[in-house]
């Protein structure tokens, strides 16, 4: 089967590699590329198959798949927790989704009619921006980093009543500024910590979904911030996603073959494209 794979040098080239087996096989939609797959390419492992927000038909049906699968049995996952389940590391896509045919070993969420493959590709990030929107209080909320993350936080947020700032280098991904300090940060563009403490009311709320580089712990103390952070999701949080997809306003892709990848590719790294999906 056709699949990306990454190179002795960590960087991704098309290559034919045996196709899975087994009763969990599904033939890959869609693939959505994400920044954590970007972020990979150059430092990831030779033969490494990057890919993770997948639409596959399986039975007939048209899918999107489960990345990772907590226990939900542990204190972590009882807590809320479940990102930091010991079980949780393990991919549950295997080569990885940007090939022909994955192994399921996570199982599925099953799409409605009306979402097609390329919207359903929305699920796995969908679902992560709803857990972590969890985690941030009702108000004003500025969004850092207006890319394809921040517009689906933006998207979710303004749904449930919020008001929503985004604040973006790029001015076509930018959005309104705050009149002033507001009670919830959310760091989607990396190394963004320093400018969401200078944001953020003094007891207001900072939720990391990125790297944001070193924070002033004094600055967190004294002004009495509060910090956490979330990454990925669950199943729950997948099949809101799913009922979501239709009723938000999302950024349209890019969408090409798996055999232009190196395009995709660049049209994400120059922020040409906010989203590229490709479908084998």
């Amino acid at each position: 089967m056709r699949a990306v794979v990454l190179n002795s040098s960590g960087y991704p080239e098309q290559a034919d590699l045996a196709e899975p087996e087994g009763r969990d096989v599904v033939r890959v939609l869609a693939c959505g590329l994400c920044g954590s797959d970007v972020e990979k390419i150059g430092d990831a492992p030779e033969g490494t198959v990057l890919g993770h927000e997948v639409v596959a038909e399986a039975g007939g049906k048209r899918v999107a798949l489960v990345h990772h699968q907590p226990c939900g049995e542990c204190e972590r996952c009882r807590a809320g927790h479940e990102s930091t389940c010991a079980e949780f590391g393990a991919a549950t896509i295997q080569p990885g989704g940007f090939a022909e045919r994955v192994t399921a070993l996570g199982g599925w969420v099953d799409l409605p009619d009306v979402v097609d493959e390329v919207l359903g590709s929305y699920t796995e990030p969908l679902a992560c921006v709803l857990r972590g929107a969890e985690r941030v209080p009702p108000g004003e909320v500025l969004v850092l980093g207006g890319g394809f993350v921040g517009q689906l936080f933006a998207a979710v947020l303004r749904r449930r009543g919020d008001t929503v700032y985004v604040r973006d280098p790029d001015p076509s991904r930018d959005g309104p500024e705050p009149p002033g300090s507001v009670a919830s940060v959310v760091v989607c563009a990396p190394g963004a910590g320093a400018d969401a403490l200078s944001t953020v009311e003094p007891g207001g709320s900072v939720l990391l979904f990125a790297e944001s580089g070193a924070l002033d712990s004094g600055e967190i103390y004294r002004r009495e911030i509060a910090v956490t952070g979330s990454r990925s999701a669950t199943r729950g949080h997948m099949e809101e996603a799913v009922a979501l997809l239709r009723e938000l306003d999302l950024p349209e892709p890019l969408v090409l073959p798996l055999d232009r990848f190196d395009e995709g590719l660049a049209a994400y790294r120059n922020r040409e494209a906010l989203k590229v999906v490709f479908r084998p």
